[in-house]
């Protein structure tokens, strides 16, 4: 009976020791975490300054990543262009300035899941045209890949051919006999390899809707 009970405290004295030396470890791990060094910020571009950007759209990336579109305040100037914003922990760590695009009627689309984050702004572009510009973000930074230019408005950025990255359905015309009495049909645009792929065109007709799929018929030739 006496050997049960010592067999029993020795037990119990292992069984304390064992938790005392997880808690030990425990907080040995808590001690050694550190919180996220906070990045340093990049200002704003003197040309989003002077345009008076205004933060249109925000899209999250995962990561604490998040970009943002800034427009010009003014739509009757005509030297702005749209601006992007990348953002860790809340704190811009790069801008963008795009190569195209009016700058104050700009929109952002974004996927934030693998196999990496894309985005895709969306701009008018002069009298009837518009454009896409397609970024990805690799490393921490925004990697500007592939545009898209249309002759008419109307121009949206949908994942088409569900890969993981924005492809673009465009408007174009067949000018016949000119744009304003002209045919307009849904073109889309292939995201593949850092560029946007023609895959095809269908004539546009009053009552239907964009296209959901990447489309093979034939496109109007160029003006």
């Amino acid at each position: 009976m006496r050997g049960r009970q010592l067999i029993g405290v020795l037990c119990l004295v292992l069984l304390a020791a064992g938790c005392a030396s997880s808690s030990q470890r425990s907080g040995s791990s808590a001690r050694t975490s550190s919180p996220k060094a906070t990045p340093r910020a990049v200002a704003m571009p003197a040309a989003c300054q002077s345009w008076h950007c205004q933060a249109r759209q925000t899209r999250q990336l995962g990561n604490d990543a998040a970009v943002t579109l800034w427009v010009s305040a003014n739509q009757q100037n005509f030297h702005s262009r749209p601006v992007l914003s990348l953002t860790t922990l809340g704190v811009p760590v790069q801008w963008w300035v795009l190569p195209k695009g009016d700058g104050w009627n700009g929109s952002l689309t974004c996927l934030a899941a693998s196999p990496e984050p894309n985005c895709v702004v969306v701009d008018s572009l002069g009298m009837h045209a518009s454009v896409g510009e397609m970024v990805l973000l690799r490393d921490g930074r925004l990697v500007p890949t592939a545009e898209a230019v249309a002759d008419a408005p109307g121009m949206n950025a949908v994942d088409l051919d569900r890969d993981g990255y924005l492809d673009v359905i465009a408007t174009v015309n067949d000018y016949t006999p000119n744009f304003a009495q002209g045919h307009n049909y849904w073109q889309t645009r292939r995201y593949s390899a850092g560029r946007f792929l023609v895959t095809g065109c269908a004539l546009q007709q009053q009552g239907l809707a964009a296209p959901t799929q990447l489309l093979d018929g034939a496109c109007p030739p160029s003006p």
